[in-house]
């Protein structure tokens, strides 16, 4: 079981940063997700608007306190293809191909090639604060479906104020369920009840409260013996910001939780452990009651019909009691909701799991122990909490405070990776070890490695070509798959091939990113262009542009000039990137950056991609600005320009503001690629990923160019 965090916090009108951790990954990935595309913005609020005019989901909805729910005179019924729309635009803003998020796409496929197990399961929690973001289908997207197949999303919700007092459990030897039935006109409540009164035959005590008073509500609450859950039927609503939720527990009262916190806390104090809340747009309810500490829920994002919701927790309960964790339950649980698609657009999407930082998610043993203190009738206390689970609508809030962490096993040889500030503090093994790769890798080599070297005289390291083939990152992963690397350099995530064939040769792969990457396009010094676009980068590549005419620059036949796509990590990159997977046309391949530099610089229609240190501090060629869109053009150097008349006196400086901010658009990760074999191979990789990831060489990294991937 990997855990996997994507935290998302809006900067600006420009979108949302995003930092991405995962368990199974010994660092964070940081990147830039756009702001949500208008098309996906429209196409949402449409759905939304449709299914909330369906009649049977019109009944479920509760308005807020003092405000009152206007009728509409006509219902609309939402149709499939406003979901399907939703879905469709989704996808076009996640897989835009914006350099920005780009780390966190390859990172997260990379993530999921690590478990390698088809059953391994993978919970990912998303932290975004912004609502228009939480209420989002994440699951519909196609990366997900593909890479993720056994996981299930959760919305990560606020931390509340810690217990004052230790968490009790209750004294019951049974589980103890409190049921409160509240407003529910226009629902029915009474498959509910009936399913809840059965519980007793299996063991459970229920204690029902209809329809009561702010001051019944909190006596029971109160209760000495305490709840192992709490379940409130009826309806309830959430605002539109996700902030507020609201219970109308009679015909005469609503109430906010803010109006019970108190009695809440109690019953937490005294081991409450879940609360169910059934039939409800339940999001401001779970950002409530986590501010109480409780540390996670099940809700639903919109209002949902009576079947539904049925449906959801019969399925749900068939799979929690098979031994399943709650995220796996959930999952499967939600997938059978398809049927309902026709007639329910997007009832899919609608349970989700909300959790408090740093919570193990719920299981049923879990649970069960605490509801035993001594051995009595355990298979009726197993039974009664499942059943328990059973009874519930569209929001479920489960509160645990499990003492013993579930165990969690790995089948690879985990390399233990950490941030040091400098050399010393890092263990090295002994003895003479290959490695080769990427050549964008050199300005780091060249200042790092006679350091480490003087350091650790007993590290040898060697730089090793291929017998045939060109340097480069596939050349050197591929000497790392046959057994002649022990660890190797990589401008570019590794691939899906590359994965499996580790698996299939009795090893696995890890990537360690180490610093931070710009590419810089070269052209002739004659050439007087203001910039490119990426888009008329990709056109020049591709064929569509062959003369700077189109350009607004002289009659000059344009001739790319590129590596050979099947051994540079940066050529790889710039296929994926910038040509998105078309194929080159009418360039010309160069077996190094060295002579494509003085091709482009003795041709005045030449041009040249490569990393940005490669490119601009030279004296024969002119690094060009780069921008998404004309008018924001960023160049890689800093301004004003030096003429290159001037070079070597004076040299152009990298723009490491514009690359370390994200305003430069072609930006990429270097790699240590680790052989998990648990032999001297791994142990030489992660020594080499570990020198790297210190404060010293971070400096040196930064010395030479690049940006460091760790503050300092």
């Amino acid at each position: 079981m990997a855990i996997v965090k994507l935290k998302l916090r809006h900067t600006s009108e420009e979108g949302f940063l995003a930092i991405l951790t995962a368990t199974n990954r010994g660092y964070e990935t940081e990147g830039f997700l756009p702001p949500l595309s208008s098309e996906l913005k429209s196409s949402f609020n449409q759905w939304q608007s449709a299914y909330r005019q369906i009649e049977d989901v019109r009944s479920c909805i509760a308005a807020e306190p003092g405000v009152r729910l206007t009728p509409k005179s006509v219902t609309i019924q939402s149709n499939q293809e406003q979901a399907e729309a939703v879905k469709t635009h989704l996808n076009q803003w996640l897989n835009s191909g914006d350099n920005g998020w780009q780390p966190i796409r390859n990172e997260l496929i990379a993530i999921a090639q690590q478990l390698h197990q088809p059953d391994d399961e993978i919970r990912l929690i998303l932290d975004a604060k912004d609502i228009s973001l939480r209420r989002l289908p994440w699951q519909e997207w196609d990366l997900f479906e593909e890479y993720y197949p056994q996981m299930e999303i959760a919305l990560s919700v606020p931390k509340g104020t810690q217990p004052g007092n230790s968490v009790h459990i209750p004294s019951s030897s049974t589980v103890r369920i409190l049921v409160a039935v509240g407003r529910s006109d226009d629902i029915n409540t009474e498959d509910d009840l009936r399913v809840i009164q059965r519980l007793k035959e299996l063991g459970a005590e229920v204690v029902p409260l209809m329809q009561p008073d702010l001051k019944k509500l909190c006596d029971a609450l109160w209760d000495e013996k305490g709840y192992h859950i709490f379940i409130f039927t009826g309806h309830s609503g959430s605002r539109e910001d996700g902030q507020i939720g609201w219970l109308e527990v009679n015909d005469r009262e609503s109430l906010s939780i803010e109006q019970f916190k108190d009695a809440l806390k109690e019953a937490i104090q005294k081991g409450l452990q879940l609360a169910i809340f059934n039939s409800c747009d339940g999001l401001g309810l779970a950002h409530q009651l986590a501010h109480l500490h409780l540390p996670q829920s099940i809700v639903m994002r919109e209002p949902v019909p009576d079947q539904v919701a049925v449906e959801f927790l019969k399925h749900f309960f068939q799979e929690f009691t098979g031994n399943k964790s709650l995220f796996a339950s959930v999952q499967k649980a939600r997938k059978r909701l398809e049927h309902f698609q026709s007639r329910y657009p997007g009832a899919i999407w609608l349970p989700t799991i909300c959790i408090g930082p740093n919570v193990e998610p719920l299981t049923w043993q879990g649970l069960c122990r605490k509801s035993s203190k001594k051995p009595t009738n355990k298979k009726a206390l197993m039974t009664g909490l499942l059943l328990g689970l059973f009874v519930a609508g569209c929001c479920v809030v489960i509160l645990h405070a499990i003492s013993t962490k579930l165990s969690q096993t790995s089948t690879l040889p985990q390399p233990v990776l950490v941030q040091q500030q400098d050399f010393s503090t890092v263990q090295v093994p002994a003895g003479t070890f290959s490695y080769g790769g990427s050549t964008t890798w050199e300005p780091i080599r060249s200042l790092v490695e006679p350091k480490i070297k003087q350091k650790f005289p007993q590290f040898h390291f060697i730089n090793t070509p291929h017998a045939t083939q060109a340097r480069g990152s596939g050349t050197g992963i591929e000497m790392l798959l046959d057994d002649q690397l022990s660890f190797s350099l990589s401008s570019r995530p590794l691939k899906d091939m590359e994965y499996k064939t580790a698996v299939n040769r009795g090893f696995h792969l890890q990537e360690v990113p180490v610093a931070i990457d710009d590419i810089a396009i070269a052209v002739n010094p004659n050439l007087n262009i203001p910039g490119l676009t990426i888009a008329q980068l990709k056109d020049i590549y591709t064929g569509k542009i062959t003369n700077w005419k189109e350009l607004g620059g002289p009659d000059v036949s344009i001739i790319p000039y590129s590596r050979h796509p099947e051994v540079g990590g940066t050529v790889d990159f710039f296929n994926q990137n910038i040509l998105q997977g078309e194929e080159f046309a009418n360039v010309q391949f160069i077996k190094t950056t060295t002579e494509a530099l003085r091709e482009v610089a003795n041709n005045p229609g030449g041009i040249y991609y490569a990393s940005a240190p490669e490119v601009v501090g030279q004296c024969t060629v002119k690094p060009l600005p780069i921008g998404h869109t004309s008018d924001q053009l960023v160049p890689p150097y800093q301004q004003p320009f030096i003429p290159l008349r001037e070079c070597p006196q004076r040299r152009n400086l990298l723009n490491t503001d514009a690359f370390k901010n994200g305003q430069y658009p072609i930006t990429r990760r270097l790699f240590v690629i680790v052989k998990q074999n648990g032999q001297s191979d791994q142990k030489a990789g992660v020594a080499y990923a570990n020198l790297l990831l210190t404060d010293e060489a971070q400096k040196l990294i930064q010395k030479a160019g690049f940006i460091p991937i760790r503050s300092f």
